[in-house]
């Protein structure tokens, strides 16, 4: 729900604050669940806040400052892909390893890396691309 909320604020990139109204039916998030976590993520330095009228959210730095990673540590604490293995198995290390492991590793690691690359800006991009491509068709 926060990326989703995070990536509609980037589309609609406007120096204005936008409603938590509007944000929620954007994003299709529950208006007092989008509340709380605009709220979390205010605290966190990702959002900022304005009271009153014309009041809302607006993002606290560009879109293309704020990456999908950020978003999501700011919500869950640190990425840690490396802790469980893929099947279950209590111990599963390069040494000792499942039959998925080498797989599982390789693809950690392209997540990890594309999250941590990719900006709000560009999945709000992706975003319209694709909305773009279904009304054409």
């Amino acid at each position: 729900h926060a990326l989703r909320a995070l990536i509609y604020l980037a589309h609609k990139n406007t120096s204005r604050p936008v409603l938590v109204r509007e944000i929620s039916e954007a994003a299709d998030v529950p208006r007092q669940s989008l509340a709380k976590i605009l709220h979390g993520l205010r605290q966190k330095g990702l959002v900022k806040s304005t009271r009153g009228p014309g009041g809302g959210y607006q993002l606290a730095r560009p879109g293309e400052d704020t990456t999908v990673i950020d978003v999501i540590e700011a919500m869950d604490g640190p990425v840690d892909l490396n802790r469980h293995c893929i099947l279950g198995l209590d111990a599963c290390t390069d040494q000792e390893s499942c039959a998925l492991h080498d797989d599982w590793t390789r693809f950690r690691e392209q997540y990890f890396s594309t999250i941590s690359r990719m900006t709000l800006a560009q999945a709000a991009a992706s975003l319209e691309r694709k909305r773009t491509a279904t009304f054409s068709a």
